[in-house]
């Protein structure tokens, strides 16, 4: 299947707008953009949190890229909630994990079953105030995991 994708334009210094078909299933030729990118995710794990102080939920990920072409994440969710009857706390864990490729400085992930092949993450790449990079992937922050 040939698919075209869009590169994206992130603060790293790296800036493509040009659309190039990938044929999935193929490893394109290494250059500066995806290998700069695929160091980047590769350097550490990558984590999110979002806490709604309306309803007292939170949401943590940890997302790990790995050097074989494979990616595995963990979550956790927890709700809290209090009134007349009582307390009542939930909390929900999930992996997931899947295979990522960088091609032309465009991430790819599969996620099985509801990804199975290689799709396009829109991905975006900024600088926070003390210089560590933010991953905004699909809308969802990441930032480097301590």
């Amino acid at each position: 299947m040939l698919t075209a994708i869009r590169l994206i334009t992130f603060a790293l210094g790296i800036t493509a707008a040009t659309v190039y078909p990938v044929q999935a299933g193929t490893q394109a030729p290494a250059d500066a953009h995806s290998t700069q990118l695929s160091q980047l995710l590769l350097s550490s794990a990558w984590c999110s949190f979002s806490y709604n102080q309306v309803s007292g939920a939170s949401h943590s990920t940890r997302v790990q890229f790995s050097a074989n072409g494979h990616w595995a994440a963990g979550s956790r969710g927890e709700t809290y909630s209090s009134g007349q009857a009582g307390s009542v706390a939930g909390q929900h864990d999930a992996d997931t994990g899947g295979q990522w490729a960088v091609q032309q400085g465009q991430l790819f992930m599969s996620n099985p079953p509801e990804t199975p092949g290689l799709s396009p993450v829109h991905l975006t790449i900024k600088r926070n105030s003390n210089g560590y990079p933010i991953l905004t992937a699909d809308g969802k922050e990441y930032s480097q995991c301590r």
